[in-house]
């Protein structure tokens, strides 16, 4: 019987400079043990790792993912897992690599006894072992009694498919590279060998599905002979050019020899959508582990923000969901269009920011895996038969979900008219993505898991983020997200950033992903940074961002500060990951952040507010300063000048602030809430703090030390601070 996971707070005071959220304690049945995470003293960096079941004996092996700062494990290197003087078995299977050949993110499996809460520190050495010595190969596999099968009723007709069969299929042909099938080696090594395998499944009479598509993801753990399997299996319905693409409902079984099947009644699976589980063959039933990657060392790379020293609330933690049923969108927001706050918008969505701030919560875990899962639900799958990945825009440049699309450059040979199919009938779904709205997909949970799933969902989310637009707005294979929202130009820039940076070196798609984001970076930069005609505020204004209306009704002027937040840190995401000129059109951006903050004549505590009035008339020019800006936005309140109290008097009569009763120096725009205003700017403010501005740091401390501020225990997502641990003198 698999043991209740309970995790509570401890309480007791940290060493200086320990945050209090990490002081934390599992509890397992009767064992007890502090989860501290802290940047090792030595090595790079330390994991911890509790038992997760009672039947956990002998030798168990666990796997993980773990992102690295540029230049901790530099080329030539690779990694160990020691625990004081004893160093155990490790299997490193890199992922992705910085540009100076430091490691960036990979996958490590190791296998240490179960008796106890263990303590590992993952250290740098000289890599001297021989790429594959020893590594398991199909035929370890094969020589044990591992079977993993999908069987389908539709309509009283039955299609399986066998994950023997197919490992068995690519050990007659001579391996993945070899094969016809689909085949990927994913993880290679003496600890570890893990297949992807897929086809679609196949009635009695041996004909193939024709929409449906299901993939095992096969890890086997040694060293041989085998005795465990993880098998992940994944169901889709999602090729991109099927002709009449419709939902399709059936019923399923997941069967692994040993173990109780897992059954799915009268599903209807919607079109391009997916869904997976994990079973386990041979001597574990689940996984073996829990591995609680040190949440200090994952917020000082640049791979995810840096958030404030949070406590997450244990009531919310007891609460959140562990599992998302196929088709269920569970937390995520059912239709993204929908106005106001959702838990999925930020730089990360609630569930991976909470896990991010907690990484050493089994709760925090399985609750950011469960909404990851659930964005597999949504219509943004689209895989190209012709390559078997998420479709691309490099080979489809016209690609495009929009029926009344540009055709005028689309109709010549390779692709011609390339609009994906509209659907005929049963194509109904609750659930509907929009790109202003869409949280950061399955990113944390690729970070930490490894796991070809996540990778996957991320890379269909990316795609579905450039085709989803016209292809002539977009220029085509360049992707351009000018003609967006605001936000949804920051997100996207998020989402796309998020792929060509984690995504495995060699996958399909990063190389077009990075594409994508330098065009954009090149063309914000030439039409504001380097153009001496951009406007001096730091606004961004192309798109719908001058959609906002000025306090007397006139259309077209303003602009939302919310929006340009959103734009400013998603520019410094991409400056803190590497990409070139990111830093630069951050600095441009951050003007207005800054400015809004710091500049005279206008009040900071508008800054926040729902929108701002930029110019007279929608064909007029922007104003030059934002003494200006503020006077034009806030009539009835500039005369009073910027006397705190006069302010603060002026918001409570405000109309537009919902009864505003707080201290003086308070924000406007729901200075208390974790999803208002105010804490939208706060990473656009987190963002500037880094540029190159003589202001910044003022603006950046006077955001600071306003009185009254979020409490980010419940939704963390926008609790971020400044990547850099003190932002200095600019």
């Amino acid at each position: 019987m698999k043991l209740r996971l309970l995790c509570q707070l401890w309480t007791r005071a940290c060493r200086a400079g320990c945050r209090p959220a990490n002081r934390m304690i599992l509890v397992l049945g009767l064992s007890v043990m502090a989860i501290v995470p802290a940047i090792a003293a030595s090595g790079v960096v330390d994991v911890r790792l509790a038992p997760l079941s009672a039947h956990c004996s002998g030798d168990a092996p666990a796997t993980f993912g773990q992102v690295f700062r540029p230049g901790d494990v530099p080329s030539g290197r690779t990694l160990a897992l020691v625990s004081g003087s004893k160093q155990w078995p490790a299997q490193v299977d890199v992922k992705a690599r910085n540009a100076d050949g430091s490691m960036r993110h990979a996958v490590i499996t190791t296998v240490i006894p179960c008796d106890h809460l263990r303590r590992l520190e993952i250290v740098s050495r000289p890599d001297t072992q021989a790429t594959g010595a020893n590594a398991l190969d199909i035929a370890d596999i094969l020589s044990s009694d591992y079977d993993s099968r999908v069987v389908v009723n539709q309509g009283g007709t039955t299609w399986q498919l066998d994950a023997r069969a197919l490992l068995s299929r690519v050990a007659r042909d001579g391996g993945c590279a070899a094969t016809r099938m689909f085949c990927r080696r994913w993880l290679s090594g003496p600890l570890a060998g893990e297949w992807i395998v897929g086809a679609p499944p196949v009635d009695g009479a041996g004909h193939a599905h024709p929409r449906l598509m299901v993939f095992f993801a096969i890890r086997a753990y040694g060293p041989a002979p085998v005795t465990s399997v993880r098998t992940d299996t994944t169901i889709e319905n999602d090729w991109a050019y099927a002709s009449a693409p419709t939902n399709v409902t059936y019923s399923a079984q997941l069967i692994t020899p040993g173990r109780s099947p897992v059954t799915v009644n009268r599903l209807t699976h919607y079109r391009q959508a997916r869904w997976h589980h994990v079973q386990w063959w041979g001597h574990y039933t689940s996984a073996p582990w829990f591995v609680a990657l040190n949440g200090r060392y994952l917020q000082a790379t640049p791979a995810v923000p840096r958030y404030e020293n949070l406590t997450l609330d244990p009531a919310m933690l007891s609460k959140v969901r562990n599992h998302c049923a196929p088709m269920d969108n569970c937390d995520v927001e059912q239709h993204m269009e929908s106005t106001g706050a959702q838990p999925q918008i930020g730089p990360l969505p609630q569930w991976s920011a909470a896990y991010v701030v907690a990484p050493y919560d089994y709760r925090a875990y399985r609750w950011m895996l469960a909404d990851s899962d659930a964005l597999a639900a949504y219509r943004v799958h689209y895989r190209d038969h012709d390559t078997d990945e998420a479709l691309s825009v490099d080979k489809h440049p016209c690609a495009t979900l929009i029926e009344a699309a540009e055709r005028s450059k689309c109709e010549a040979p390779p692709h011609g008219d390339d609009r994906l199919p509209a659907c005929q009938k049963d194509c109904d779904t609750p659930l509907n993505p929009e790109i202003a709205h869409a949280g950061a997909p399955a990113y944390v949970a690729y970070i930490v898991t490894g796991d070809w799933f996540y990778a996957q969902e991320l890379a269909f989310w990316a795609s579905w983020t450039v085709f989803q637009s016209n292809p002539g707005y977009r220029d085509f294979r360049s992707g351009l997200f000018q003609d967006e929202q605001l936000r949804a130009q920051a997100w996207a820039l998020r989402t796309l950033g998020d792929a060509a940076y984690i995504l495995p070196d060699g996958f399909a798609g990063k190389r077009v992903f990075a594409h994508v984001v330098a065009r954009n970076i090149a063309w914000y930069n030439a039409h504001y940074t380097d153009n001496p005609n951009a406007n001096a505020l730091g606004a961004i204004i192309n798109g719908y961002a001058m959609s906002y209306s000025g306090p007397n009704g006139d259309e077209h002027v303003g602009i939302a500060p919310w929006q340009a937040s959103f734009f400013t840190w998603a520019v410094g995401n991409l400056a803190d990951l590497g990409f070139a000129g990111a830093d630069r059109l951050r600095d441009y951006v951050s003007r207005f952040q800054i400015g809004t903050l710091t500049a005279p004549g206008f009040c900071p505590e508008l800054a926040s507010a729902y929108s701002l009035k930029l110019r007279p008339a929608p064909t007029a020019p922007l104003y030059e300063n934002f003494a200006d800006v503020y006077r034009a936005s806030f009539p009835e309140l500039a005369s009073a000048g910027c006397d705190p109290k006069a302010v603060n008097a002026g918001l409570r009569h405000r109309k537009d602030q919902d009864g505003f009763n707080f201290p003086v120096g308070t924000m406007a725009g729901y200075p208390d809430s974790d999803t208002g205003f105010v804490a939208n700017l706060q990473i656009g403010v987190a963002a500037a703090a880094n540029a190159r501005n003589p202001h910044a740091d003022a603006a950046w401390r006077w955001f600071m030390d306003r009185p009254v501020r979020p409490n980010y225990r419940h939704a963390p997502q926008f609790a971020i601070l400044p990547t850099q641990a003190d932002p200095g003198t600019h």
